[in-house]
């Protein structure tokens, strides 16, 4: 059943990003606190610079026009403004009353000591402290010492940002989770990528390295699959014949040794092509056992002397063209690289006819030991060149002999394994020509 509710990543990413939010308000607001010593609030600059403009105004009328012209300017004052300042006469100029009844640019109250034109005193009050409280900037309301407009602005765009950034991330998430769980359930035909080519990030590399994966793992299941399905329309044939074979011993007890001849013959069959599979299967693996370095000279003479040996009946000869001068240092499994040496060998011996010639050669070219294989016979129509290599695959000639067309697979399965690389084509002359490619190993 498929979860659609949020998963937990979601919640972390989401409830993690506001705990910093907080941590960082919280910061700056002990910051500011901290050197509230040295730097003024922008909000309380602005009460002080109304209350100086205020009261300087007030003076400079007081000075010239006398009590009478300040009650005609404070006449036009708000009566919000009016109430935080206060015109006390006094005989003479007071020196305490001049002092701020606080220290520094934060005082409480600010007084000014002012000659009117009448030549009397006046002490010019103004109660900062309660415009402060009384004003906007001074009277908002904070949600853990951040004022609530920053709260609700700030806090609504980091909502819409956690959110977005959450969902960003998880959704990828998402989808390689229901992703892996159909891979898991057996449905090897969801892709990822295609769906995630656009963000250009990490996750879409992991999608894309995931459709690989997948795509890999279809190609093995239906190889498995399809070499199951040969293994068991192979092995129908010989099992056919030996029951046919004790049914005609049991039946005409006169020919039973035809029969017990006919049976060991199926069994040397089916014995031979179980040895081929296994060679198959374990040319297959990419870290093979017994791997050592070795001269491939040596193997490919010991090789060719042995397919000299057996073409003699036929009457092919086997030719062998290799450059001495040269370093033919191979790492790998000696024994499967003969192997398939000899697979190759013997195919083209099996197409040749009496007094034709199968050349092989061995060179360098680059970071590569090169064999090149070519013989004279009828080669391989174009359109099957490609699937030589796979097996149970056949060509129909009435020279192919009687295998199960393994040898070439077994081939393709050794040079993948050594990390090399085997082409087959067809001569210009006529005939099938096969490049062996295996990485050249210098030892220091």
């Amino acid at each position: 059943m498929i979860r659609h509710y949020r998963g937990r990543m979601f919640w972390k990413i989401l409830i993690g990003f506001w705990l910093v939010f907080i941590v960082i308000s919280q910061l700056l607001w002990l910051g500011f606190v901290i050197s509230g010593e040295r730097h003024e609030p922008p909000e309380m600059r602005a009460v002080r610079r109304i209350a100086e403009l205020q009261i300087a105004s007030a003076a400079s009328v007081l000075a010239s026009g006398g009590p009478t012209a300040l009650a005609e300017m404070m006449a036009g004052w708000p009566s919000a403004d009016r109430q935080f300042f206060t015109v006390t006469p006094q005989d003479a100029p007071d020196k305490v009353a001049a002092q701020p009844a606080a220290d520094g640019p934060f005082a409480d109250v600010m007084v000014r000591q002012v000659k009117g034109a009448d030549e009397r005193w006046y002490a010019l009050r103004y109660d900062v402290k309660a415009l402060r409280a009384d004003s906007r900037l001074g009277s908002q309301r904070k949600f853990l010492n951040i004022p609530e407009p920053m709260v609700i602005l700030a806090g609504a765009a980091g909502l819409l940002f956690s959110l977005l950034l959450a969902w960003n991330l998880t959704r990828p998430m998402r989808q390689l989770s229901l992703g892996f769980a159909r891979v898991s359930s057996g449905d090897l035909s969801v892709r990822l990528f295609p769906g995630m080519r656009r963000r250009h990030d990490e996750l879409s590399e992991v999608a894309k390295n995931f459709d690989e994966m997948v795509e890999r793992l279809s190609v093995l299941v239906r190889a498995r699959e399809e070499l199951l399905h040969d293994i068991s329309h192979e092995l129908r044939s010989p099992l056919a014949r030996l029951q046919l074979a004790t049914g005609l011993a049991r039946q005409m007890p006169e020919n039973v040794s035809a029969s017990l001849d006919r049976i060991d013959a199926e069994a040397q069959r089916l014995d031979k092509m179980i040895g081929e599979l296994l060679t198959l299967s374990r040319a297959e693996h990419d870290a093979m056992p017994d791997e050592q370095y070795f001269d491939l000279t040596g193997l490919i003479e010991a090789v060719v002397t042995d397919v000299r040996y057996e073409a003699q009946i036929p009457g092919v000869e086997i030719g062998l063209d290799i450059d001495r001068q040269q370093d033919y240092t191979v790492r790998g499994n000696a024994e499967l690289i003969r192997r398939g040496l000899e697979n190759v060998l013997r195919n083209a011996l099996r197409f040749s006819h009496a007094g034709q010639r199968v050349q092989v050669t061995l060179w360098r070219e680059a970071q590569w030991l090169s064999i090149r294989i070519s013989d004279q016979g009828p080669g391989v129509d174009e359109e099957k060149l490609s699937s030589i290599f796979d097996p149970f695959v056949r060509v129909n000639s009435p020279l192919m002999g009687k295998g199960y067309g393994l040898g070439l697979a077994i081939v393709r399965k050794v040079m993948l394994a050594h990390h090399g690389e085997v082409q087959a084509v067809n001569g210009e002359q006529g005939g099938l020509t096969l490049t062996l490619r295996l990485p050249h190993w210098q030892l220091n």
